[in-house]
């Protein structure tokens, strides 16, 4: 079976007005380029990827595997934040990689305060792009958004994650770990902008 068969409906580019009016609607998200990234607005066709992420075990510190239903319902939440709030989910666009990851400040329904996360691609790993997306990210909740703190939620299992986290200069914030509901499987690392810790 082709990958074209797997296509439902809502996941497939329909040329016309409405598609154009998508385009300008996704024009209005701030586009932020780092060195070796671009970090956009989502499109329909970054779906592909974030369902190859979310459909494999790369999504079990996030809960997964997911079903591609569950997987839509997620891409559309994160994308949606955008219109909600005025923050949410890009897609990571490498040099060579299109659809590289996806980086975001943003919150499923019971989080208690917005989150910076980042995952990506099995093929884009090991290059330092979550580094540089989050980066990127953090800086435009400082300094474009004023906030003066964020948050990662990061599975207490994901080692890599927390490496990246501590090498960012994130600190364990056990007083959010102890407020927020949950099943003792979570950690919080604090962000916090110059001069507001």
């Amino acid at each position: 079976m082709n990958d074209t068969a797997l296509i439902t409906p809502c996941e497939q580019h329909r040329p016309g007005p409405a598609a154009r009016q998508a385009a300008r609607l996704g024009g209005k998200i701030p586009s932020l380029d780092t060195r070796r990234l671009q970090l956009r607005a989502p499109r329909i066709y970054d779906f592909k990827a974030y369902a190859k992420i979310m459909e494999s075990d790369r999504s079990i510190p996030m809960g997964g595997p997911f079903t591609r239903s569950e997987a839509w319902s997620n891409f559309s939440g994160y994308t949606a934040l955008w219109m909600l709030h005025g923050h949410g989910l890009w897609t990571v666009d490498a040099q060579t990689t299109p659809s590289a990851g996806f980086v975001l400040l943003g919150y499923d329904y019971d989080d208690p305060e917005v989150g910076l996360g980042v995952f990506l691609t099995d093929s884009a790993e090991g290059q330092g792009f979550a580094e540089e997306a989050m980066i990127a990210a953090r800086a435009y909740a400082f300094d474009a958004l004023k906030w003066g703190t964020v948050a990662s939620f990061v599975d207490v299992d994901n080692i890599r994650c927390i490496r990246l986290l501590e090498k960012l200069g994130a600190a364990r914030d056990s007083e959010t770990e102890n407020t927020a509901s949950d099943d003792g499987h979570t950690l919080v690392f604090r962000h916090y902008a110059q001069g507001a810790a």
